[in-house]
């Protein structure tokens, strides 16, 4: 199995420590280039998008999809366990959080004179606004889900990249929790890397 990714897309991060955490040891990341003009990733999908894994004919894309097909693969469904309407909409929060954060960082990586301070300051305000929601609507399981996953990829990045530095102060629990994942082997190992583009 092929799993392509970018080293500084935070949705592709959750699938690289997915994999790692599942056991997966066949599965061989390849970095993609994909703002390059005819390249090789385009024959995989045309969306150019990552994360995107290849296992023989079957190419399946979305982050979540992957995590589902991990669960598939052992057999054990880690990833994405049975939901009701709360964890089902916990999830859906979560995952808007990274959305966010990943407009967030795109904006900033634009050069000076090309960034949006009102989509900034938007994105900066939602992300304070979900923060103080998760805090006392969310508790993160002992083992990891994948809702889990993309709150402890999105806080760590976003502490990294300098969105986060006042998160502990709308939610402290959260950002405590998060900074302890991120200490994580798995996470080590899949570390964000300097940000050289506006490519996430």
């Amino acid at each position: 199995m092929q799993l392509y990714y970018t080293p500084n897309s935070p949705y592709a991060r959750v699938a690289r420590v997915a994999a790692r955490i599942s056991g997966l040891d066949q599965v061989t990341e390849i970095e993609a280039k994909t703002r390059q003009a005819n390249t090789e990733f385009f024959q995989i999908t045309p969306l150019a998008r990552v994360p995107t894994l290849v296992d023989g004919d079957t190419v399946v894309a979305e982050t979540r999809d992957i995590c589902a097909y991990f669960d598939q693969i052992t057999g054990v469904p880690r990833w994405l366990p049975p939901e009701d309407e709360t964890t089902r909409f916990q999830r859906h929060v979560l995952c808007g959080l990274m959305d966010g954060v990943a407009v967030w960082l795109r904006e900033n990586g634009r050069p000076d004179g090309q960034k949006s301070t009102p989509v900034i300051a938007y994105e900066e305000h939602r992300a304070e606004r979900i923060l103080t929601w998760i805090e006392t609507q969310y508790t993160p399981p002992p083992d990891l889900t994948y809702a889990a996953l993309v709150l402890a990829c999105t806080v760590d990045i976003a502490l990294d990249r300098g969105m986060g530095t006042a998160w502990a102060n709308h939610a402290p629990k959260t950002v405590e929790w998060a900074q302890a994942q991120s200490e994580r082997p798995e996470m080590h190992a899949t570390r964000f890397q300097p940000l050289m583009s506006s490519a996430i």
